[in-house]
């Protein structure tokens, strides 16, 4: 008998962690306002899984700090599994470097599943005489000074990937920082900034509407949703900051609990309407396990360093 119990141990470790349910109410963090692409998507997952937790899922926003007063909330939870967040990860990437925060780095964190990839857009309104992003990396040479653009605040990735450009085309810019996308559309659409970077799905209606124009992708590949929008990189600049999504727990976190979410929100990922729901936000689904998620977040983590310092962000030790 002895041996057939350590023969079932030893076959049910070698299959990787057991999963095991949390036995409490799961509340997921949004760290960012309510309605936002982070806040919609994390409702979706927690609908679509609800059968998964047996006492049942809540979603709560808290906002502000670029997102870090969510997170650092995870961060100080029970490991047990009772407390989870949903973040992009900027805000686990680059505001450490830049600020005093309770976390540090990755690995004061749990990920437990990445779900989705995003990318970023150069747009102008649609009057403009910019019909290309070669005509108006051409004209930002040619006025050093003269041209705007705008981002959604120091920091932010729309600042990164705008600095990137800059820095990779040699461009003398005036740059003007927004609180989000409501305050840089107007902007742009009153002609008070010549250009913006944007989030996929921001700018849907007033594409659709012919009001502002796309003019180059900040990520190596073309998309499906602008097919017809020609990536940095196949303009020269090799430019584009990554945007990903994940789930995260506390770090320590229960591995039989974290097994068990990582297969509850990956079945959610396989869902033909959850699918569906990330094409309408033009997004895409990117599935990574907690250790790929891990990796990819320190790869990001190392890579900017440089790039914060550049820009005079990066806190002194």
């Amino acid at each position: 008998m002895k041996s057939i119990f350590l023969s079932l141990v030893l076959l049910a470790t070698s299959f990787g962690v057991l999963a095991e349910a949390p036995k409490k109410v799961v509340t997921i963090v949004n760290p960012f306002s309510v309605s936002g692409l982070t806040d919609l998507v994390a409702r979706m997952a927690a609908e679509k899984s609800r059968d998964k937790f047996p006492n049942g899922t809540i979603i709560v926003s808290r906002p502000g700090a670029g997102g870090s007063i969510g997170i650092a909330s995870v961060t100080n939870a029970p490991r047990d599994g009772s407390t989870i967040g949903f973040t992009p990860t900027g805000s686990v990437v680059d505001l450490p470097q830049m600020q005093e925060l309770p976390y540090k780095n990755p690995d004061d964190l749990e990920p437990i599943i990445n779900v989705m990839a995003s990318y970023q857009l150069l747009a102008v309104s649609a009057d403009s005489k910019w019909k290309t992003l070669k005509e108006y990396v051409d004209d930002a040479r040619a006025a050093p000074g003269k041209l705007s653009m705008g981002h959604t605040g120091r920091g932010t990735a729309s600042h990164l990937n705008m600095a990137q450009l800059v820095s990779a085309a040699r461009l003398d810019l005036i740059e003007i920082p927004y609180t989000g996308w409501a305050q840089s559309s107007v902007a742009l659409l009153g002609r008070h900034v010549d250009a913006i970077v944007i989030n996929p799905g921001e700018g849907r209606q007033l594409i659709q509407q012919g009001r502002i124009r796309v003019l180059g992708v900040f990520q190596p590949q073309r998309v499906p949703f602008y097919p017809d929008v020609p990536t940095f990189k196949e303009a020269g600049y090799d430019v584009g900051v990554s945007l990903k999504f994940f789930f995260f727990g506390p770090k320590g976190m229960d591995p039989a609990v974290r097994q068990y979410m990582h297969d509850a929100f990956k079945a959610v990922m396989d869902d033909p309407e959850f699918k569906s729901f990330l094409q309408s936000r033009e997004v895409v689904a990117d599935y990574m396990d907690g250790p790929a998620t891990k990796a990819m977040l320190w790869s990001e983590f190392r890579s900017h360093t440089a790039l914060l310092e550049s820009l005079g962000l990066k806190a002194r030790p």
